[in-house]
């Protein structure tokens, strides 16, 4: 489901415990070093190992790769939260408005 210029959400039934769910935005047009920065500033702690631990969330960050728009090519992350399904509108609205761009 499109959400958003360059954002696309997959819910995941049953991942994890109960009420815990799994949502992915896949991100464009921003660093993922930008994502990585945002997800420590709010609390979270890295693993070592790609996912970041917060504490009522935790999410992953894929490689970056490039999407190319005509001639131009734009940094692309797919970003997974696992998240108590009734913290994610907050969470995902927190997000929104930290990575929210406008162009022209």
């Amino acid at each position: 489901m499109k959400i958003g210029l360059g954002e696309t959400l997959i819910l995941r039934r049953g991942a994890g415990t109960m009420g815990i769910k799994e949502f992915s935005l896949e991100m464009r047009g921003m660093p993922r070093r930008d994502l990585a920065e945002y997800f420590l500033s709010i609390g979270g702690k890295w693993d070592g190992k790609g996912t970041y631990l917060g504490p009522n969330w935790e999410v992953d960050l894929s490689e970056a790769w490039f999407c190319t728009l005509g001639s131009i090519q734009i940094p692309a992350t797919q970003v997974t939260f696992r998240v108590e399904e009734e913290d994610w509108p907050e969470i995902v609205k927190a997000f929104r408005f930290r990575f929210l761009s406008a162009g022209g």
